[in-house]
């Protein structure tokens, strides 16, 4: 029996690993499986999910950046350039308006954002800054395997360093399709990286100077259970949203108030112009938020006509990375996405998960009104890095005005095979493999290396 380290330390992270036959096939293979939490709270959670006898769980939070730490975490944004990164400097100085530090900013990512920088970057991390925060859990478990769910976290960088001091296997997974590009720096690489498409391996080979022998590509774990799990008939859901057979569902999928601060004034236009039957057909309007993002409840009570879906559990009170969507929650979405007549939405995630569906997607380009700053601006988060690259593909269908907007509904409800060979080429693009077993294909490879 082997052990093996596996770092769940946000809601992506489980909804990978936990909720896909990552886990279950390594532990049926007869090893032991050792999850890290960041908190009693998230691991009294999932071990009322996840029980095995092999199983086990930790809790590190007495985690803390060194010195060190904090000097290359502040570093590893200069060390990568990419459109991503350049526009996150962008927004910084539209809503600062600091010139200097802009300049100074831009100057660094020119100046240290080359191979062999990075390079003395990761020498001097690995051999001059200490962690020892898993030491005891590393004497406690003695691992022969440990894989990071998400290496740019710098608790799970205290991990690689303790495993790679100890001569320990490590592989890394890159869990989303923005993370290389809009993250940058990996500052300790392990040994091996898996990777969810040709195009994320692409990237670490050009961004993380990783050698492509040691990049493997799985697939999307997540999107395992869109094909192994049965859906709903259509009667059968709309039924349980009490949703009209008679009508077409459409889709809005809100930003979310962390991006976007436009979203309430395009759900109301889209419910207002359905009830005025602007549209060639009746619809019903299902409103689906974001999972980790804390919706205003006053504004769903002022609006006691809208069809809400509001999911995942958020271990905090802030909005970020702390959050897991459950099993009937993933059920919920793939039912929704399955019967759906199109999505409406902005750059996000769910415009593949719909065209998977090879649902027709409608990204919106425009605000109803100006932006409060920036940052709440939703039409400059288009140009980022891996959201061009999912629009190149042609199945995001991008609208400039309300008659655009309108028009691509109609357009789509008469006929939904507009754009079909772009969805398709998009999501041959993102998921790789789009066969259910890219769960099976990562377990399989962390078995082989352990």
């Amino acid at each position: 029996m082997k052990t093996i380290f596996i770092s769940i330390l946000s809601g992506v992270e489980a909804k990978d690993i936990l909720r896909t036959n990552i886990v279950s096939r390594l532990l049926e293979a007869g090893h032991r499986v050792v999850v890290f939490f960041k908190s009693p709270e998230r691991a009294d959670f999932y071990k009322k999910e996840f029980n095995h006898p092999n199983l086990v769980y930790e809790v590190v939070s007495s985690f803390s950046l060194s010195g060190g730490d904090k000097f290359f975490e502040f570093l590893k944004k200069y060390l990568v350039r990419t459109e991503t990164l350049f526009l996150h400097k962008k927004i910084n100085f539209l809503e600062k308006t600091n010139f200097v530090k802009y300049f100074g900013s831009i100057t660094l990512s020119f100046l240290l954002g080359w191979p062999f920088t990075r390079k003395i970057a990761r020498f001097f991390d690995f051999h001059f800054v200490s962690n020892s925060s898993f030491e005891d859990v590393f004497v406690k478990h003695a691992p022969d395997l440990v894989f990071l769910a998400n290496p740019f976290d710098p608790m799970e960088i205290a991990v690689l360093r303790e495993a790679k001091k100890r001569k320990i296997k490590s592989i890394g997974l890159i869990n989303s399709w923005d993370k290389i590009t809009s993250k940058g720096h990996i500052r300790i690489l392990p040994e091996k990286l898996i990777v969810t498409n040709e195009i994320v391996k692409k990237e670490a080979t050009e961004y993380l100077d990783e050698k492509e022998k040691n990049i493997f590509v799985s697939g999307v774990p997540y999107y395992d259970q869109y094909i192994s799990k049965p859906v709903l008939s259509r009667e059968e859901f709309f039924n349980k949203i009490g949703a009209d057979l008679k009508k077409e569902l459409l889709v809005f999928a809100p930003l979310g108030r962390m991006w976007a601060d436009s979203d309430w004034d395009m759900i109301d236009f889209l419910h207002e112009s359905i009830q005025k039957k602007i549209f060639k057909k009746d619809l019903e309007l299902l409103i689906r938020f974001p999972p980790n993002d804390f919706v205003h409840e006053e504004n769903i009570k002022k609006r006691p006509y809208l069809r809400c879906d509001v999911p995942g559990v958020r271990f905090q009170t802030t909005l970020g990375m702390d959050w897991d969507m459950k099993f009937e929650e993933i059920d919920h979405i793939r039912n929704t996405l399955c019967h759906c007549a199109l999505l409406v939405g902005y750059c996000s995630t769910i415009s593949i998960d719909a065209a998977f569906w090879n649902k027709p997607v409608i990204n919106i380009a425009f605000t109803l009104h100006s932006p409060k700053s920036k940052k709440s601006d939703p039409i400059i988060r288009y140009t980022a890095t891996h959201y061009k690259k999912a629009l190149a593909a042609g199945g995001i269908r991008l609208v400039k005005s309300k008659n655009e907007l309108i028009g691509w509904i109609n357009r789509y409800l008469d006929d939904p095979k507009i754009d079909e060979a772009g969805r398709k080429l998009l999501v041959g693009e993102q998921c790789y493999k789009a066969d259910g077993r890219a769960g099976e294909r990562i377990a399989n490879f962390l078995l082989q290396n352990t």
